[in-house]
C-alpha cells in the first residue's frame, strides 16, 4: 500500500498538452457513473479506431492500490487527489492517441473541489468526452446500472447505487454535448460514437502506425 500524499498547488496543475495537434482528437474520454459500460466500450472503441486504451480505475489499482482499500485507509479526498495524479501520469506517458475510461467520480465535486475543477478544465482542453448511459430515461437507466453494480460482487447496495446514479447523471449531462447509449451491444455503442465524432478508423490506424514507426 502506498502512502497517500497531498498534492501541492503546483502538482494540481495538469501538464500542458505535448502531443502534436492533429485533425482528430488526441484523447477520447469515456465518462459517466459506475456501471454504464465505460471499460467494455473503451476496449471496443480503441480497437475500432486504432487508438490505445487506458482504464483509469485499472491503472490506479495497478500502480497505487485497490481503490476501496485506499479510500478505507486514507479517505475519499486523498483518493480524489491520488486519482488525479494517476490521470496526469497516464496523459504524460501516452505516446499515441488514446481512449481513456475515467473513474465514475472523476468529474464530480464531492471532495477536493479544486482538483476536480482542474480535471474538468483539462478534459475540455485536451480531447473530447462522451457520456455513456444505458437509457435516456433516467429512472430506467438507474435501475439498469444499480443492478449491474450490485451484481459485481463488491458488496455494493442496489438502492445506494441507484441514488448515486441519479445524482451524478445530472451533473454529467451538464458537462458535455456527446451522449451514447450503452444498453446491450458494445459494437452498437461504438458505431454511435464513431459516427458522432466523425472518426475514420482506417485513417486513424494509418496515423497511429506512422507515429509509432
Amino acid at each position: 500500500m502506498v502512502k497517500a500524499q497531498t498534492m501541492s498547488s503546483r502538482e494540481r496543475t495538469h501538464p500542458q498538452k505535448t502531443a502534436k495537434e492533429s485533425a482528430f482528437h488526441d484523447f477520447v474520454f469515456l465518462i459517466g457513473p459506475g456501471g454504464v459500460g465505460k471499460t467494455t466500450t473503451g476496449k471496443y472503441l480503441s480497437d475500432r479506431i486504432g487508438y490505445d486504451f487506458v482504464d483509469l480505475d485499472e491503472y490506479f489499482c495497478s500502480e497505487v492500490a485497490n481503490i476501496r482499500d485506499f479510500i478505507s485507509d486514507f479517505g475519499y479526498r486523498e483518493y480524489v487527489i491520488m486519482n488525479s495524479r494517476c490521470f496526469n501520469d497516464v496523459i504524460s506517458n501516452c505516446r499515441s492517441n488514446t481512449v481513456i475510461s475515467l473513474s465514475s467520480g472523476f468529474l464530480i465535486v464531492e471532495e477536493a473541489d479544486e482538483v476536480v475543477e482542474a480535471n474538468r478544465e483539462y478534459i475540455h482542453r485536451l480531447g473530447v468526452a462522451v457520456l455513456l448511459v444505458p437509457s435516456l430515461d433516467h429512472q430506467k437507466a438507474a435501475d439498469i446500472v444499480a443492478k449491474r453494480q450490485a451484481g459485481r460482487g463488491f458488496g455494493l447496495n442496489e438502492l445506494e447505487e441507484r441514488k448515486k446514479f441519479l445524482e451524478r447523471i445530472k451533473i454529467y449531462e451538464g458537462f458535455l454535448k456527446h451522449t451514447a447509449l450503452s444498453d446491450d451491444c458494445p459494437a452498437d455503442t461504438v458505431d454511435q460514437i464513431v459516427q458522432m465524432l466523425e472518426f475514420h478508423p482506417a485513417k486513424h490506424g494509418a496515423q497511429k502506425a506512422s507515429g509509432s514507426a
